[in-house]
């Protein structure tokens, strides 16, 4: 295992609602599809603003406006073979702009999906309760940190 391996990914997500829906993306690796909060990876020298910023445009298209920390959670594969830390904050768009896919060639679909579909998608991490409380609370929400969030 080489140095870079054993250092945790920090990963920076966007958490955008509209009435009763939250923008998220569809992944495909291989053989798997699963739902996620927009963002990704955070490169050596760049701010977790500057990330976020980057990331929506890679993947769906959007400038964006970083919010206040919403949560940390960790997702720690059983295996240790993968260690990411994530960080979501609540992102702001215009309410006007529409949602395209961007080049980040793993985003096949970028949507605004509603509550009780989310309940039903393969979800990474699984975050289904949050994004259940951050829809039924409109107001700011409380910093947490989630734990382990590592689902087969």
């Amino acid at each position: 295992m080489s140095i870079r391996d054993s250092i945790p990914r920090v990963r920076v997500a966007g958490y955008v609602q509209r009435d009763q829906s939250v923008l998220l993306v569809r992944h495909e690796k291989g053989d798997h599809s699963y739902w996620l909060l927009p963002g990704g990876g955070v490169e050596y020298g760049e701010s977790l603003e500057e990330a976020l910023v980057r990331e929506f445009s890679e993947e769906v298209s959007l400038d964006v406006e970083i919010g206040p920390l919403l949560f940390v959670n960790d997702s720690i594969a059983p295996d240790g073979s993968r260690h990411m830390i994530q960080l979501a904050f609540r992102v702001d768009i215009d309410e006007n702009a529409v949602v395209e896919l961007g080049i980040d060639e793993r985003v096949v679909e970028a949507r605004f999906v509603p509550w009780e579909e989310i309940q039903q998608l393969v979800l990474r991490p699984d975050l289904r309760t949050e994004i259940g409380e951050l829809i039924q609370n409109t107001d700011e929400a409380n910093l947490n940190y989630l734990g382990r969030r590592w689902l087969e």
